[in-house]
């Protein structure tokens, strides 16, 4: 897994083979995710801006999104998985790019997270996909996580029965092989 663009562009994360329980995000749907974020018609009436961006990373496996954000220009990530494998290696990560003050690495439940009081402009979501990410968003809801500005991406398999996101607006659904990304708003 490698680094696509930005400021660590071509650099490789460590192997990650070993650990069975991951599903990585393919280089290709992180650039088409990216592009979205970047270049998307519904991104521009949102005002949002990856440069300067405070990101959560949740249920972020060995945190590919949030190290190619970090690359391409965002401020600060904060990783969530309960996995501590997955967060060792995050953690690994993290040095092997010299960004640790860049990061926060969090051991938790995604449907049970605790109170926050951060303020995040996106938040990528990308729980296994055995699991519905309705109960993880209702909590991330009663926890203070999402905000009036927050745009949020659900990651899910392709051809999946979609989720009802309420609240929250789809903004828009795109499908890359047997991945989609749902960009939702408040």
């Amino acid at each position: 897994m490698r680094i696509i663009t930005g400021k660590f562009r071509g650099r490789n994360l460590l192997k990650s083979d070993h650990l069975k329980s991951l599903r990585p995000t393919t280089d290709k749907n992180r650039e088409a995710l990216f592009n979205i974020l970047s270049f998307g018609r519904f991104a521009k009436g949102l005002d949002f801006k990856l440069i300067d961006s405070k990101i959560l990373d949740l249920c972020c496996g060995v945190g590919a999104i949030g190290f190619e954000a970090l690359s391409r220009g965002a401020k600060f990530i904060t990783f969530i998985d309960n996995n501590r494998e997955h967060l060792e290696l995050v953690k690994k990560n993290s040095e092997l790019l010299k960004v640790e003050n860049d990061c926060e690495v969090i051991c938790a439940d995604a449907r049970n997270l605790l109170e926050n009081k951060k303020e995040f402009d996106l938040i990528f979501l990308d729980p296994p996909y055995s699991e519905e990410s309705a109960p993880i968003i209702k909590n991330l809801f009663e926890k203070n996580f999402i905000h009036e500005k927050t745009l949020l991406v659900v990651e899910m398999r392709s051809g999946k029965e979609p989720e009802n996101f309420l609240p929250l607006q789809l903004l828009e659904s795109r499908k890359y092989s047997s991945t989609s990304f749902n960009f939702l708003r408040k």
